[in-house]
């Protein structure tokens, strides 16, 4: 069932029921003690060799597996297909509570009919596979135009005053300076103890780019968070700092080639990358709603979870274009310099990735400030494990991946739906 994608949920037997699964591969077993003798069979003639291997093979049919050592064996399985299927039960108890129950109920007649059907038609199983529905997770650019046409209806309800209108995108320009801030940020940390003249005009060239972009932004904030409101007083809850960000490395930082302490971190320097802009998240709920800007917080909700979906759609994208270059690229590698090439692409996009996960903690921070929703429960933390690429995204149904599983974030729309 590993030739084709559609063979999988057509002729696996995890999907056949009374079928009961012990090994995946059998043969597997019986051919990785070979490993252990194959060294001194390499260099025996042909006689020699087929004695050799004939009666290795003859110790694991009649001694190891087979014959003498058959109760334990079973003994062992039995054990391990008790410990499976508890584990297995409570898993799918809580996917199925996920679901809704009229759409079990669907699925249970489907799942009948199609094994009513599978000897006569294979392709009835097909209802095994996962299908995703494109566009089903907005984007943030999705989002913001939702907000905006939303104001223009004239069948529904203006969300913002007249003055305010346009919030969407002064909010989608404060999430955009946040990644800015973000990728900086990890460009300084990366920057060695003595930078070069070219490093640190760089990094100067950024900091005077994001600096405008952060002053722009100030100038609209008292448009839609209140003509009173001025981000400069010294009680508002919305500060320029020049110091590095206490909380910064909640943010998870998965780099481990860095310097925690470059000479770029001069006190004397403006580094609008720790600067802490007026969005709702960073004022407080209750500060927010002394101001009126309940409405603001709502919207800031959307967009924040379209940048989620943006930055784990990204991750996906970088850790399947990593599975491909380790399968086609490095493993193939013939020559130290296309070995070289091979690992400066996967490094590139190890970068991307990392980037990317900073954006989406961060944005999970920022949720968790919000009020009034539950998506930190569809939204979880990411791990260093979870980044990890694996040729399961490359090809599902290879040799060795019976039980290898990929992380949350690739099933974000299939649990539940």
């Amino acid at each position: 069932h590993g030739h084709q994608d559609s063979c999988f949920v057509r002729y696996a037997s995890n999907f056949i029921h009374g079928t009961g699964r012990i090994d995946g591969e059998i043969m597997e077993t019986l051919w990785a003690p070979l490993n252990i003798i194959s060294p001194l069979a390499r260099g025996m003639g042909t006689p020699h060799r087929k004695e050799v291997l004939d009666y290795q093979m003859n110790d694991c049919n009649f001694i190891k597996e087979k014959m003498i050592r058959i109760t334990k064996f079973l003994s062992r399985k039995l054990k391990e297909a008790i410990k499976g299927a508890a584990e297995s039960k409570l898993a799918f108890d809580n996917l199925n509570e996920t679901a809704q129950p009229d759409m079990v109920i669907l699925w249970k007649e489907e799942e009948a009919i199609a094994h009513a059907n599978r000897a006569e038609d294979p392709a009835a199983m097909d209802i095994y596979e996962v299908w995703l529905e494109r566009g089903k997770s907005p984007t943030r650019k999705q989002q913001e135009l939702r907000l905006l046409q939303a104001q223009n209806r004239t069948d529904h309800p203006v969300i913002n005053p007249p003055g305010r209108r346009g919030a969407a995108t002064w909010l989608a320009t404060g999430l955009t300076i946040e990644e800015s801030q973000i990728s900086l940020s990890r460009d300084v940390k990366r920057l060695q103890t003595h930078p070069t003249d070219t490093q640190l005009l760089k990094v100067a060239r950024c900091r005077d780019k994001l600096h405008t972009q952060i002053t722009r932004f100030l100038e609209m904030a008292p448009t839609y968070l209140g003509g009173d409101v001025d981000v400069n007083e010294p009680d508002f809850p919305v500060i320029v700092r020049n110091s590095l960000d206490d909380n910064y490395e909640d943010y998870f930082d998965f780099d481990e080639d860095q310097n925690p302490s470059p000479d770029i971190h001069d006190a004397s320097i403006f580094q609008p990358e720790l600067t802490v802009i007026p969005l709702p998240s960073n004022i407080g709920e209750v500060r927010c709603r002394e101001l009126g800007l309940t409405n603001l917080m709502k919207e800031e909700i959307a967009l924040r979870e379209g940048q989620a979906n943006d930055a784990l759609h990204a991750i996906r994208v970088h850790l399947g274009d990593k599975a491909v270059i380790f399968r086609n690229t490095v493993r193939s590698a013939k020559s130290q310099a296309s070995s070289t090439r091979a690992w400066t692409r996967v490094r590139s996009v190890e970068t991307a990735v990392n980037l990317n996960a900073s954006i989406y903690l961060k944005c999970r921070s920022q949720l968790a400030k919000l009020p009034d929703h539950d998506l930190l429960t569809k939204y979880l933390p990411l791990k260093k494990e979870d980044l990890k690429a694996s040729s399961v995204v490359a090809d599902p149904n290879a040799r060795g991946q019976r039980d290898t599983t990929l992380s949350w974030f690739w099933s974000l729309d299939v649990q539940g739906d």
